[in-house]
Order: C-alpha cells, then sequence, then structure tokens
C-alpha cells in the first residue's frame, strides 16, 4: 500500500466527525434533556454505550457487547474498558461543571479485577472537587453484577486544548 493510501485509510470520514459545538456542548437552559445529550455523543455510540440514567453527580452506562474484537477469554478487552470509563468521566464532567466548559482528562488509573463478560454496567460517582478540577470514579460491573473493574479519574473542566465552545 502507498503511503498516500495509507494515510488515506487512517482518517475517518470528515462526514462522520460533527462539529464539536454539535455534539459535545449541550443545549443550554433550564430543561436541558440531558440524557438524550449524553446518548448522542459519538464516541458512546462507537463504543457501544448506552446511557440510562444521568443526574447531576452521577450516571449509569450499559455496554451489551464490545463493538471491538473481545480478548480470547470473550472478556472486553481491557483498553476498551478504559476508553468507555474515561468517555464516562468526560461526559459526568460536563454535567457537573459550568456550562460551555470542555473537560479534559488531567489523570485516569484503573485496576482490574476480574474479566469483564459482557454485558457490562458502568456506575459513575462525581467525587467532588472545585471550579473546575473533578474527581470521578467508575466502577464496573460485568453480567453478573459483580464489580470487574474500579477506575478513578481526575478531569479538568475547560482544560482541552481545543477551540472554546461558544457561550450558551
Amino acid at each position: 500500500m502507498s503511503q498516500e493510501n495509507e494515510n488515506r485509510s487512517l482518517k475517518m470520514p470528515e462526514e462522520r466527525i460533527p462539529p464539536e459545538a454539535e455534539w459535545w456542548n449541550p443545549p443550554s437552559g433550564p430543561t436541558v434533556d440531558w440524557l438524550t445529550w449524553v446518548n448522542a455523543l459519538p464516541y458512546c455510540r462507537d463504543v457501544g454505550l448506552v446511557c440510562t440514567e444521568f443526574n447531576a453527580m452521577s450516571a449509569i452506562f450499559r455496554m451489551e457487547r464490545s463493538t471491538l474484537t473481545p480478548n480470547p477469554n470473550g472478556a472486553v478487552n481491557g483498553g476498551t474498558v478504559t476508553a468507555a470509563a474515561d468517555q464516562i468521566m468526560g461526559a459526568l464532567t460536563v454535567r457537573m461543571s459550568e456550562p460551555g466548559l470542555l473537560p479534559a482528562t488531567g489523570s485516569l488509573h484503573i485496576q482490574f479485577h476480574s474479566p469483564a463478560h459482557a454485558p457490562l454496567t458502568f456506575r459513575a460517582t462525581g467525587l467532588g472537587g472545585g471550579r473546575r478540577t473533578k474527581f470521578v470514579e467508575v466502577v464496573v460491573e460485568d453480567r453478573d453484577g459483580n464489580r470487574c473493574a474500579t477506575s478513578q479519574g481526575t478531569m479538568i473542566a475547560g482544560g482541552s486544548g481545543g477551540p472554546p465552545l461558544p457561550s450558551p
């Protein structure tokens, strides 16, 4: 494969990437439908996450199956679990923060306790923080309801290196 063809095949089609203001910045106002917003996030769809509950300081997501090849033992790959936990932390940080602050992951730690056999449940809890620094924990449960992974993250609201989002 030529270098030009290889580079072209590694890029996501532009039509699949909506402008960030369309998808990352939730609508403003007192009647924001947070559940619709979070379930429309492209990366949630990419990794197979569906949010069933999304409150000011907590959220519950489900992953019925891995959208990527599972491990040889049938479990969801740890990298996929980690990516899902990070996405959930970012979404919950948006809910916990002032409008328009695009979050960035400051630190992420995950412990794997046992194989993550789908379907998985991700239970996210905001652990507090300051105006911009937010602490979030995500507990991952396997198909039998057993904790198979625990993730903690430090999220920085407004810490993304990307362009600022439009003011609401």
